[in-house]
């Protein structure tokens, strides 16, 4: 047994002669090394003080060679994280899409609170277009008038905006040019492209005249559609046996046409009045043709400007040709889009839905019975 230094009272060394566990005679003293019991309980004692050390060193060596991943460890954490992040983007980005479309409703049932409270001042709701012919400007048409979007102004809280148009002029005038540029939080979906802050008339001669866009449009009736390639597409529904419904709508032209709730005789909660319209021709808030005679399934697509793609729907915005007419209710929220019902609700239309009901939809005259959509 190896020889331990005795540290009580500066005693002298104890040698063990013991190659073993020592043992004790009846006085306790080692038949071995001849210790007392009190000896060979300090040197055991120090014994395992010693061991311990040794123990303790030997896991600091260990803990100091493990200082980073290995190559292995650091590509398995990279493979997980990837999979966390495939997993979770796709749900935040439908979660995000989610609450965009809430406060696309929310922006429309402020809009639906201003079109009642109009009707309680004036027993009726606005024109989708009135004005008057420009005094100065004889190339200015009668057509050329303030849209509903103007004279809800008031309504929305925008009083201020209001008061710097001039609604007995036609919109296009000099002295609306610095007002209707502006926009008007409640008429943008959060969903729609925000890239432009102003879109053209499209008009000439002042296509080149800036006006704040909006994402909704009025409800003007329901047109023809086929499937059909350029030409041909301005048809009724004949294949499904709906007829051509435009001037049925809500909102129409002209100095007086004003509808009333005495006017909705298919019921207020059944009849649209504004629908998503973003990114069309004509989508600006002051100007009369944001106005929508609507000719194709929510969200349809034109393909290459000559003919319809499918008459299933697809979610894409109208551009080039569509048949001269066809500026349609579309919206980027997957699956459909939000309206604005006669009563102040809003509604999530499907692109699924069926075609005569849509139209039974933009109808406010047309005796249709419609259960659910």
């Amino acid at each position: 047994m190896k020889t331990t230094p005795s540290q009580d009272n500066g005693g002298p060394d104890v040698a063990s002669p013991c190659t073993g566990v020592c043992r004790l005679d009846l006085s306790r003293i080692c038949i071995g090394c001849g210790r007392t019991a009190d000896e060979i309980g300090r040197w055991t004692t120090l014994d395992s003080v010693a061991k311990a050390n040794v123990v303790a060193k030997s896991r600091q060596r260990l803990d100091s060679t493990r200082h980073a991943f290995t190559l292995v460890e650091l590509l398995v954490v990279i493979g997980i994280i990837a999979l966390l992040m495939g997993l979770l983007l796709p749900a935040v980005q439908s979660a995000r899409e989610a609450m965009r479309r809430i406060q696309c409703a929310n922006n429309l049932k402020q809009v639906g609170l201003g079109f009642h409270n109009y009707h309680s001042v004036y027993r009726k709701f606005p024109t989708g277009g009135a004005g008057v012919v420009s005094a100065t400007n004889p190339a200015i048409r009668e057509m050329w008038r303030p849209s509903w979007g103007s004279v809800l102004l008031p309504f929305l809280e925008q009083q201020a905006l209001y008061e710097e148009l001039n609604l007995d002029t036609p919109y296009v005038d000099a002295v609306n040019h610095a007002g209707g540029a502006k926009l008007v939080p409640t008429y943008l979906c959060p969903s729609a492209p925000q890239l432009e802050s102003t879109r053209p008339n499209g008009d000439t001669p002042w296509s080149d005249v800036q006006f704040g866009r909006t994402d909704y449009g009025g409800n003007y009736g329901e047109r023809g559609l086929r499937c059909a390639p350029h030409g041909s597409c301005r048809n009724d529904y004949s294949d499904i046996g709906i007829t051509d419904g435009v001037g049925r709508g809500v909102l129409l032209f002209g100095k007086d046409p004003q509808i009333g709730l005495r006017d909705i005789f298919d019921g207020a909660s059944q009849t649209i009045v504004v629908g998503e319209a973003p990114e069309g021709l004509h989508s600006i808030w002051i100007g009369h043709k944001n106005l929508f005679d609507q000719s194709a399934p929510i969200n349809a697509r034109v393909k290459s400007g000559t003919t319809w793609s499918s008459c299933a729907p697809s979610l894409k915005s109208r551009h080039g040709d569509y048949c001269d007419f066809g500026q349609e209710f579309h919206s980027y929220h997957p699956g459909g889009s939000n309206f604005l019902m006669v009563d102040g609700s809003v509604r999530f239309v499907t692109e699924q839905l069926d075609l005569k009901t849509f139209a039974a939809l933009l109808s406010r005259r047309g005796g249709e019975l419609i259960s659910d959509f």
